[in-house]
C-alpha cells in the first residue's frame, strides 16, 4: 500500500490547525505582563534598598561630623570663658591706669581666637556638608 501523505502537525498544543487559540494569546499576554512587572519591582526594590544604604552612610557620616563640630564648639566656649575669668581676675588685681590697657589687650585676643574659632567651625561645617552629600552620592 502506497504511503499516504500525513497533515503537518500543528505546534498548537490544542491541535487547531493555523488558528490561534484567544484563550492562549490572553494567556501568553499575561504571562508577559507579570514577567516585566515582576522585573520592574525587583529593580525598584534593588533601586530602594541602595538608595537606604545610602542615605544611612550619609545620615552615619552627618552624625559624627556634627559630633566632632559639637565638641569643638564646647571646647572654644570653655575657654572663651576660661578667658574671661583670666581677665577679670587681672581687673581685680590691677591698678586704675593699667584697666584700660588690659581691657584692650583682652578684647584684642578675644576678637583673634574667636575669628580663628569661627573659621574653624565654618570648615568643619563645610566638611560635614561635603561628607554627607558625598556619602548620599551614587556609586559608579
Amino acid at each position: 500500500m502506497p504511503k499516504q501523505p500525513t497533515e503537518a502537525m500543528s505546534s498548537d498544543p490544542s491541535g487547531s490547525s493555523g488558528k490561534s487559540d484567544p484563550a492562549q494569546s490572553v494567556r501568553q499576554a499575561a504571562e508577559n505582563t507579570l514577567s516585566q512587572a515582576r522585573q520592574a519591582v525587583d529593580q525598584y526594590i534593588r533601586e530602594a534598598s541602595r538608595m537606604h544604604g545610602a542615605m544611612e552612610s550619609s545620615a552615619e557620616a552627618a552624625q559624627s561630623r556634627a559630633r566632632e563640630l559639637n565638641r569643638k564648639a564646647i571646647g572654644f566656649a570653655e575657654k572663651n570663658v576660661n578667658a574671661a575669668f583670666d581677665f577679670a581676675q587681672q581687673l581685680v588685681r590691677t591698678k586704675d591706669p593699667e584697666i584700660v590697657q588690659l581691657q584692650q589687650e583682652f578684647l584684642r585676643r578675644q576678637v583673634e581666637q574667636m575669628s580663628s574659632q569661627m573659621k574653624e567651625l565654618g570648615e568643619h561645617s563645610t566638611q560635614t556638608a561635603q561628607t554627607a552629600t558625598a556619602a548620599a552620592r551614587p556609586k559608579a
